[in-house]
């Protein structure tokens, strides 16, 4: 049973469920549930098949990897066994602030990479893996003022992913990447506000697939 198939399930036996109400328990936008179903996006991240774990009831490691009961027991005690798998947590350095509104485009690197804006305490795999501050309104309601996003430059980027962009001017933006045709990328803002924006490759310094979106109770000064 692929992703689609997986999303309609839940859509067809939860009770009172529709596709909005399946965005807003991931934290996502209609449309990339639409993506889901219509297959353009083949894989779903950790963090929003918790959300749907939390709200629903359905088995977060079967809606990632299909494998392993399809519901779990919803509970608020700290002390049930989670069926989850997490990295081991770790402290990422903050090296910067993304500010994602200037009109939706652009945004300034405004801490230099290696000069260090504390630390997040959140697990991750990827031991480049980097934090940055986050300002503006691109990305709501994924990213909202004033949190932070874990940056993992090992992992690679699929359609649907949010990114962090730099381009070679120095400009820095999160956005969720589209596809690449004809030597341009083409990105969008979760904010539907903010219009879709098209890169030349050859104007981008580095593309990083963002690991998870970070309350700021995860941050910790140096």
């Amino acid at each position: 049973m692929n992703l689609a198939q997986r999303i309609q399930l839940v859509l067809n036996e939860t009770p009172g469920i529709d596709q909005v109400k399946l965005a807003e328990a991931a934290g996502i936008t209609k449309g990339t549930v639409n993506q889901w179903l219509r297959g353009d996006i083949k894989s779903i991240k950790l963090e929003y098949a918790v959300g749907i774990q939390e709200r629903y009831g359905w088995n977060a490691v079967w809606l990632v990897m299909g494998k392993g009961e399809k519901k779990t027991k919803i509970s608020d005690s700290p002390d049930e066994f989670n069926p989850v798998p997490l990295p081991p947590r770790k402290r990422i350095p903050v090296v910067g602030m993304a500010s994602l509104g200037d009109n939706g485009y652009w945004a300034d690197l405004e801490v230099a990479p290696g000069e260090g804006d504390g630390f997040l305490d959140f697990p991750s795999s990827d031991p480049k893996a980097y934090g940055l501050r986050c300002k503006g309104d691109s990305m709501l309601p994924r990213v909202k003022d004033g949190e932070f996003v874990v940056v993992e430059p090992s992992h690679p980027v699929e359609p649907g992913d949010e990114v962090l962009v730099r381009s070679h001017d120095g400009k820095v933006m999160v956005k969720t990447f589209l596809y690449t045709r004809g030597g341009r990328t083409h990105l969008s803002s979760t904010n539907e506000n903010h219009p879709p924006i098209v890169i030349d490759n050859n104007n981008i310094e580095r593309m990083h697939f963002v690991g998870a979106i970070v309350k700021s109770k995860y941050w910790q000064a140096r």
